[in-house]
């Protein structure tokens, strides 16, 4: 099955869900870049793939730092992941789009393809849902996440309540994966040498 084939699939899907009126109101997509700027503290997260799932699992704690470039409708996107006790970093340039950001990210040495839609939340939150497209054994392989970060990396019981009847809409599975909103990596990446002592 083709990228192409598959990735129309999604959206019909995503678009069929939304046809729904209680779903149009809860799908709204967001519309002010300067809504999502700031760091970002990861909460929970679900994907409609068991792969895309099992690296979600993977996940310890995970923040991101959204930047506006000044003179543009660019933003950067910075993340520390600390996955199995250990801190990832990185950083891309990407369009804030009201309706669909795309971009490339590198991960263990593969490229992976993001289509990403963010979606009004709840206030100090932001909601992104998320298809993507990575290498695989024989074909490329797409699926979707959705994933909601919170100024504190908590969330309300009412506002998550919301959070899942969005992800119903889209029609995702309701087990959600909540991240560690405590251990997380520092801000700034250790330099190369501090590294080195820390590991002797």
């Amino acid at each position: 099955m083709s990228v192409q084939f598959c990735l129309a699939l999604l959206a019909l899907s995503s678009l069929t869900a939304a046809s729904d009126p209680v779903c149009e109101d809860l799908l709204k997509p967001l519309e002010s870049r300067s809504r999502v700027a700031g760091k970002w503290i990861f909460h929970a997260g679900v994907s409609d793939t068991g792969d895309l799932m099992r690296v979600l699992k993977t996940l310890n704690s995970s923040w991101i730092k959204l930047t506006p470039i000044p003179g543009s409708e660019a933003m950067t996107l910075h993340w520390g992941d600390k996955i199995n006790g250990k801190c990832w970093y990185g950083s891309v340039n990407y369009i804030f789009s009201v309706n669909d950001t795309q971009g490339t990210f590198n991960f263990n040495g593969s490229d992976h393809g993001h289509i990403r839609t963010h979606l009004q939340s709840c206030t100090d939150c932001i909601l992104w849902s998320d298809t993507t497209t990575r290498p695989g054994k024989e074909e490329v392989i797409a699926g979707r996440s959705l994933y909601i970060f919170t100024k504190t990396g908590k969330l309300d019981d009412l506002d998550l309540e919301v959070v899942k009847q969005q992800a119903a809409c889209l029609k995702f599975p309701p087990e959600f994966f909540f991240g560690d909103i405590t251990d997380l990596c520092p801000e700034e990446e250790p330099a190369a040498t501090e590294v080195k002592e820390e590991e002797q």
